[in-house]
């Protein structure tokens, strides 16, 4: 008698990234065109919230829901505050606390996952039991934006900044085959799309005039006589200035030299503090994923193109849906080859 091949377990990992979590909504829409449905889900931060909505079967209000979001909806909805981050978030989760109705894990109709982060230890924490909503509610914490959860004992905060696309969590929960959709590849100014990100530091020019400047400087001596070779330029860092002391690089100029500085051009604004928390978050969330995927890939990754949209972007839901929708269209003939359906 011939034994029938059991079919693939099927794991989707919808990663971290704030408002450009609406791409997995599109994302899903394309899965579920191709009829490919995924046996459990894991999550991190809008990963979390769009997986835990999909597991209890709400996609289709999510999706109306965003839909209407208009930039003057999301202001009222992240109410600011100034305790433990600058949005408390409480309206957000009571709509979707309304929505869950007191679930737990367990009742949603598929196995699910969220990841946050053990703000004490930067332990990653599985939350695979107890109540949707504050699993939820710990995953989406970003530090500084978000007020962290107390849950059992220990206070989480976004599962981002230990593991932003949860390939490893699904791989826990028996998944043959993994799609993730990382929502962040692209989104640093000078990328290259189409390669790695230059992780070397830069060397900025010094302007002709400072640098003529400096070089006068370091020719004198002690005694005031001049020196016969120049000094050469310091080193400087991205943003213009100098080392301090302590991390000046080794090499010639990088230590004892004049205070070369380079200003900034006179139409260039200063980051605002939002402008600067976003950017950081972008950074930390880019390299902690290509870390964790380089260890713990998925079987495919699924990566849209949305480095233009900015992680309080909530009302731009139709675009980033569009683009989660055609990402996976374009790995379709991957993901069938995947799961042998070709």
């Amino acid at each position: 008698m011939m034994n029938r091949r059991r079919p693939k377990r099927v794991g989707l990992v919808l990663g971290g990234g704030a408002a450009r979590g609406w791409a997995h909504i599109g994302a899903i829409r394309a899965l579920e065109e191709a009829g490919i449905k995924p046996d459990v889900v894991c999550g991190t931060s809008i990963g979390a919230l769009v997986g835990a909505v999909y597991a209890n079967g709400d996609l289709d209000w999510l999706e109306n829901w965003v839909g209407k979001l208009t930039w003057q909806t999301v202001v009222r909805l992240l109410d600011l505050r100034f305790s433990g981050g600058l949005l408390g978030g409480r309206k957000v989760i009571d709509l979707f606390a309304h929505q869950f109705n007191g679930r737990s894990i367990d009742d949603l109709k598929l196995p699910f996952t969220a990841v946050a982060t053990e703000l004490d230890t930067g332990r990653e924490v599985w939350l695979r039991e107890g109540g949707v909503v504050d699993a939820v509610r710990a995953s989406i914490a970003i530090p500084g934006i978000f007020t962290p959860i107390w849950h059992d004992g220990v206070w989480l905060v976004d599962g981002g900044l230990s593991n932003p696309v949860p390939v490893s969590a699904a791989r826990a929960m028996r998944a043959d085959t993994v799609i993730a959709i990382d929502l962040n590849h692209d989104i640093l100014n000078g990328r290259d799309l189409g390669g790695a990100i230059d992780t070397m530091p830069r060397e900025l020019p010094v302007e002709p005039s400072d640098a003529a400047t400096a070089a006068a400087a370091a020719s004198h001596g002690a005694n005031g006589a001049e020196s016969t070779e120049a000094a050469p330029e310091p080193l400087l860092r991205r943003n213009g200035k100098r080392f301090p002391r302590w991390l000046q690089p080794a090499g010639p100029g990088a230590a004892g030299g004049p205070d070369v500085r380079v200003a900034p051009p006179p139409s260039t604004r200063v980051p605002s503090v939002l402008s600067s928390v976003a950017q950081s978050i972008d950074i930390m969330q880019v390299r902690i994923t290509r870390s964790r995927l380089a260890g713990e890939p998925a079987d495919v990754l699924i990566q849209p193109r949305l480095g233009g949209m900015g992680i309080f972007d909530f009302h731009r839901a139709g675009p980033a849906m569009e683009e989660g929708r055609a990402a996976v269209q374009y790995m379709m003939p991957a993901i069938k080859a995947q799961l042998g359906l070709d």
